[in-house]
């Protein structure tokens, strides 16, 4: 069934109270030393199947004195791949500097990093510029390479990361690429197809659910956020879904007159500023996603640059620089963590790390059973390691959108019918375990304006009225509102409108 597009605003301001489990940085597992830099930084971060955790960078940023390979009067600095253990020391075959090609030739690995990810059996997928390597994440030994082209000529250029199905179907597209394609790359590496013909503007990072059934577009450089396309039937192509990731802010905008002056052969210009404070909707921009359990994360970019080059923006929005966890049921915000912040080249980058900051996230890497996190930040090229002993957990659902209902842990939080509403709407929720749960209504501002339920619940369905007055009994004002469900176990919500 074909979707039809829908545009989800995220709300921000209550985000920070709405989440129970809490990620907290326990270390910094990997620091290179370097600073700010936007030369090359980390572009790619896996945990295989073993704990071991593959690194690869853009740039030279994994370079040693080692990685300078001469031959004669050419000089080619090797870009190795990194593959640590829990401890952050390298295992026996790493770095690996070279592959074995199927004719037994070596090839030295100086190209640049565009992703990593896992494959249905645990082995990486490393987006390599233009080219697909897969290794076995046992021995490291080169498995597969595969040259995917997007037009009948063969053309390659820089690939976005690729993700992988539970079937091993491979999906990539290529940066920058709205003119280029998505393809579908057979499990053996050794033929492709195009799902999608036109890719999406400015994207970095590709993203599948198991199923095979969604895939998901990150864009940057203020073009669009998340794309969600959705597959036909077969698999053998995808249309449009959902596109979602806009976020309500509110930022100045300056207007700039000039008036002259002229006095005998004097001229003098002054320059009349006005500011004025506006709100409306701006797109994240997700430098890449990664799943765990169940959660889309979206790797948000620098603030600085998110200001800097989207016009008419003159500050950040408030997720600029952290990570943000959607739920694909609907594209609410689930979680987040980090704290977005642009790191300059005379701070102390090492030292801001180690506090949470998070720069310009680029890559995930997940434990097996999703309480830990090693996030890399392509701008200081550090690895912090983040922990929840309780992360929100859900159900990736392969047909789901707008109105679905949030599931996680046996809690689902409904629809409010009717919606919009007048004089009064219907909440449905379901509580997973007995015990105290609270149902909430907040508006925009985060200012608590009624509570429906609280106390104890005996697990099962619930559901209450709201007749649009607060705690006072006071008509509320029209306007959009957030209802949200909570208990020690989660905290998820949804928005309902009400009109006089």
């Amino acid at each position: 069934m074909i979707k039809q597009l829908m545009k989800v605003t995220i709300l921000p301001l209550l985000i920070g109270s709405l989440f129970a489990d809490d990620w907290a940085i326990e270390s910094v597992y990997l620091d290179l030393g370097l600073g700010r830099t936007d030369a090359g930084g980390i572009h790619g971060c896996e945990m295989a199947p073993d704990g071991n955790i593959w690194i690869v960078g853009y740039g030279s940023v994994l370079a040693t004195a080692d990685d300078t390979l001469i031959n004669g009067t050419d000089t080619t600095l090797v870009r190795p791949i990194w593959v640590l253990d829990g401890d952050g020391n390298h295992v026996s075959f790493s770095p690996i500097r070279f592959v074995t090609n199927a004719d037994g030739s070596a090839d030295t690995l100086d190209n640049s990093a565009r992703g990593l990810s896992l494959d249905q059996n645990g082995n990486l997928v490393y987006s390599y510029y233009n080219e697909l390597l897969r290794f076995n994440y046992m021995t490291g030994e080169l498995m597969d390479r595969y040259f995917p082209t997007y037009d009948d000529a063969g053309s390659t250029s820089s690939l976005t990361e690729a993700t992988v199905d539970d079937a091993g179907n491979i999906y990539v597209s290529w940066v920058g690429g709205a003119g280029r394609p998505v393809v579908k790359i057979s499990a053996d590496m050794t033929s492709q197809s195009t799902v999608y013909d036109s890719g999406v503007n400015y994207n970095r990072t590709t993203t599948v659910n198991p199923a095979g059934s969604m895939l998901f577009m990150g864009s940057t450089w203020g073009s669009g956020g998340i794309t969600a396309l959705v597959a036909n039937t077969l698999g053998t192509a995808f249309v449009h879904g959902m596109q979602y990731g806009a976020v309500e802010h509110t930022w100045d905008v300056y207007d700039i007159t000039y008036d002259t002056t002229i006095a005998g052969t004097d001229t003098v210009i002054t320059a009349d500023t006005v500011t004025t404070s506006t709100t409306g909707d701006v797109d994240i921009w997700a430098e890449t996603l990664d799943w765990n359990l169940g959660v889309l994360w979206a790797g948000e970019t620098d603030p600085g640059w998110y200001s800097s080059f989207d016009e008419g923006i003159t500050s950040p929005h408030p997720y600029a620089g952290e990570w943000i966890g959607f739920s694909t049921n609907g594209g609410a915000i689930v979680d987040n963590f980090g704290i977005g912040q642009s790191v300059q080249a005379a701070d102390d980058a090492s030292a801001l790390a180690a506090t949470g900051v998070t720069c310009n996230p680029r890559a995930m890497a997940k434990s097996a059973d999703g309480m830990t996190l090693y996030v890399a930040d392509f701008s200081t090229s550090c690895i912090q390691k983040w922990t929840n002993a309780a992360p929100v957990t859900l159900t990736i659902d392969d047909d789901s959108w707008d109105d679905s209902p949030i599931v996680a842990r046996g809690y689902a939080l409904n629809q409010a019918y009717p919606n919009p509403f007048n004089p009064s709407t219907t909440i449905s929720y379901e509580v997973g375990r007995t015990g105290n749960a609270t149902l909430e209504i907040f508006n925009l501002r985060g200012e608590l304006i009624r509570t429906l339920a609280e106390g104890w619940h005996f697990n099962g369905r619930h559901q209450v009225a709201w007749d649009g007055k607060d705690n006072s009994g006071m008509q509320v004002p029209s306007g959009t509102y957030i209802y949200r469900l909570s208990s020690a176990e989660v905290s998820f919500s949804k928005r309902v409108t009400f009109m006089k």
